[in-house]
């Protein structure tokens, strides 16, 4: 795929612009073009170690040697930079920062630049600077970007319409207001190669559509999608969970064929009950609320508490998992009465739970109860398996401090998913899928109605309440 002239002419003139990119149209394969294309070596920055993998997977295929790129989150780029030079940055000498923390970190990187005591460094080492979805930056990384710009070329890639990121205190930038007089427009992407590649120009259509009556405010009729968009009225709230069977019960999915459902945006228990019902798997954040409150409940509980806690998560997690007979049966047990049944291993297990506070217990009884039922939420259950398990060393610290370094693990390790999932928008954006099942059953913002039914390549299911879908 060629470099379109627009951008190629700012390459040329050493120009700082900005480049809007929809789903689907191409925009890694234009990034990596441009770092193939070029002969210094170039500075990419994105947001999540997803997206580094992303870049990193094409220019590999373009066969772009690693010397002649540096590719970080944005993050770690100003964290590596603060650090090694905490004197004239102000950076106080941290342990992998967390959650607020972050914010140290921007700071002292913004501190660092806007000194100018390392412009010579940063121009010897980097000739072009690319930063990809440019719309999930927060004004603070957005500041330290525009210094770099100051310094380097710098292009921006990125897509108003997908801004879904919250960053709690500190806002995310505004294209119009913040983005566009630092990086004034070069060009927009035009060909939907997503669905073209598919041979799907009758869903890319529709899409284009989509997109225009979204940033223009109008609603969408979606009694005109394609064959390829199904929709699935939910005229009554009773008939939900027949539409959830109907719009999910996908046949001779594979790794060659997968579905997304992509479901509620603010619950995880409403998405992975949902993935009960479905036979899916349910994707877990990162962060995983219920992980954190299930370390910091085992840790401070004993005995019968911990494991009815223990008990009542798995019963959550694992289809087969009967709660109330087996509590009843192991507190029987507990309380000396005579059985006829010998213990089974999990039961076994159970008893040791209440004999002692040791964790290898848990771990025991998770094992068991993963052999004998369908695990749904995978994610959390081997999270918490392995986080257990870390605990049992020496000088580990807290079960929550073990989950985070398991889940940080995972964060750089990739994440590889099933063929049928059940996931969010936030989690699903910047992926594809063969085909997937939106839920706009619930008021969307424009922003999020665009990223769910841009994941898809071949079909699309709709769950609505209304045909004339309109962003709130």
């Amino acid at each position: 795929m060629a470099i379109p002239n627009r951008i190629q002419k700012a390459l040329q003139k050493k120009a700082n612009g900005s480049v809007v990119a929809p789903a689907g149209y191409g925009k890694t394969e234009t990034i990596a073009d441009i770092v193939a294309g070029t002969s210094c070596r170039c500075l990419l920055l994105t947001h999540t170690l997803a997206g580094v993998d992303a870049l990193r997977k094409r220019l590999r295929e373009k066969g772009v040697k690693s010397h002649r790129y540096q590719l970080e989150t944005i993050a770690a780029w100003s964290l590596r930079y603060a650090a090694a030079y905490p004197v004239t940055s102000g950076f106080p000498r941290l342990a992998t920062p967390r959650g607020h923390q972050w914010s140290t970190v921007y700071t002292a990187a913004r501190q660092l630049l806007g000194g100018r005591s390392i412009d010579r460094v940063i121009q010897a080492s980097y000739g072009l600077v690319l930063v990809d979805e440019y719309q999930d930056c927060s004004v603070g990384q957005h500041e330290i970007v525009r210094l770099l710009s100051g310094l380097v070329p710098t292009l921006i890639f990125g897509d108003p319409l997908q801004s879904i990121f919250d960053f709690g205190g500190e806002p995310t930038v505004r294209w119009h207001e913040d983005v566009l007089p630092a990086f004034p427009k070069i060009d927009e992407l035009d060909t939907p190669w997503r669905w073209i590649n598919k041979k799907n120009d009758p869903l890319a259509d529709w899409l284009r559509t989509v997109r225009a009556e979204l940033l223009a405010g109008r609603a969408i009729d979606l009694r005109k999608a394609p064959a390829c968009v199904r929709v699935h009225h939910l005229d009554e709230p009773r008939r939900l969970r027949s539409l959830e069977k109907k719009a999910c019960g996908h046949g001779s999915l594979s790794d060659a064929n997968r579905l997304a459902i992509i479901g509620s945006k603010s619950s995880e228990r409403v998405r992975a009950a949902l993935a009960k019902r479905v036979h899916a798997q349910n994707i877990e954040t990162i962060e995983c609320k219920d992980l954190q409150t299930a370390c910091s409940r085992i840790e401070a509980a004993t005995g019968m508490e911990r494991l009815t806690f223990l008990m009542e998560l798995l019963q959550r997690s694992i289809i087969g998992v009967s709660l109330r007979p087996f509590l009843r049966r192991v507190s029987e047990i507990h309380k000396g009465k005579v059985i006829r049944k010998p213990l089974t291993a999990a039961e076994a297990a159970a008893m040791e739970i209440l004999a002692s506070e040791k964790l290898e217990p848990l771990i025991a009884l998770i094992d068991e109860f993963r052999r004998g039922g369908r695990t749904f939420r995978g994610e959390l259950i081997f999270a918490l398996r392995e986080s257990l398990l870390l605990r049992c060393l020496p000088e580990s610290g807290t079960l929550l401090e073990c989950a985070w370094h398991v889940q940080e693990r995972r964060r750089h390790a990739g994440r590889r998913h099933g063929y049928k999932i059940v996931t969010s928008t936030l989690l699903a954006k910047g992926l594809e899928y063969e085909n997937s099942v939106v839920f706009l059953t619930e008021p969307a913002t424009r922003e999020d109605i665009y990223v769910a039914l841009t994941r898809a390549s071949r079909q699309i299911d709709i769950v609505t309440t209304a045909l004339d879908l309109l962003a709130k």
